[in-house]
């Protein structure tokens, strides 16, 4: 008798330490990812002075990022990207075709996220979710051709814009985001007659230029939390 209790009792506690170790496994796994990199691609586009609709003459964009996350709702991410402006210049002369230009620019911008819902992997709390939707501003700035001088002219502009993000495995994300740059400045076009040259825009920075991008990336996370106390904070 005295053996069977001996065999239940370390049966028990075998299973209560099996559970334990479980239990501290599974919430190792639970813990957040404080950053993630990745890269995205898509197409942009150039509103201005030479033109005045979204999407006209829509051209590649391609570029990477790197994300810190403070919690599942706010982040900071620095993105660079490669985008080429592409317009027409009207001819107002008979018999003189339209002139397509193009401009090669690097724009390199930090902003702030906003997550709407919770964002993060599956646990036992319903309110993290693995997809949301979420909007980002900051500051940014651009390098251009200026005349025959490729990246020579700085631009400084404010990144907007809105995006969709859905973990779709561990550690694994799609991003995709539309993204507008309002600048603080007139000279995308890279031609005399498009620019501010008698500053008649005035203060307001919505007479001024603007570029777009429609990107979709893949993200990956690393530096995982460590300690409950941090993961708290993540609730």
């Amino acid at each position: 008798m005295t053996t069977n209790k001996h065999i239940l009792r370390t049966l028990r506690l075998s299973v209560v330490m099996l559970l334990t170790m479980a239990s501290v496994s599974l919430h190792a796994e639970q813990l957040p990812y404080t950053c993630d990199i990745g890269v995205q691609g898509g197409i942009g586009y150039y509103v201005g002075d030479a033109q005045h609709h979204i999407f006209l003459y829509p051209r590649e964009v391609y570029g990477g990022q790197f994300r810190y996350k403070f919690n599942n709702r706010w982040a900071i991410q620095v993105k660079g990207q490669y985008q080429r402006v592409d317009f027409t210049v009207r001819s107002t002369v008979a018999n003189v075709e339209d002139q397509r230009l193009m401009n090669d620019m690097i724009g390199i911008d930090a902003v702030g996220e906003f997550n709407f819902f919770r964002y993060g992997e599956r646990t036992i709390d319903t309110r993290i979710k693995p997809i949301t939707p979420y909007i980002f501003l900051g500051l940014g700035f651009a390098l251009s051709a200026d005349y025959d001088d490729p990246y020579s002219l700085f631009s400084l502009y404010l990144p907007l814009g809105v995006g969709m993000k859905w973990r779709f495995a561990p550690r694994w994300q799609l991003i995709v985001s539309w993204q507008h740059n309002l600048y603080f400045g007139d000279r995308i076009e890279n031609r005399d007659e498009y620019g501010n040259t008698y500053g008649l825009n005035g203060s307001n920075f919505f007479n001024n230029d603007l570029t777009g991008q429609l990107t979709a990336g893949i993200v990956f996370e690393f530096a995982q939390q460590k300690g409950d106390c941090k993961h708290c904070s993540w609730k």
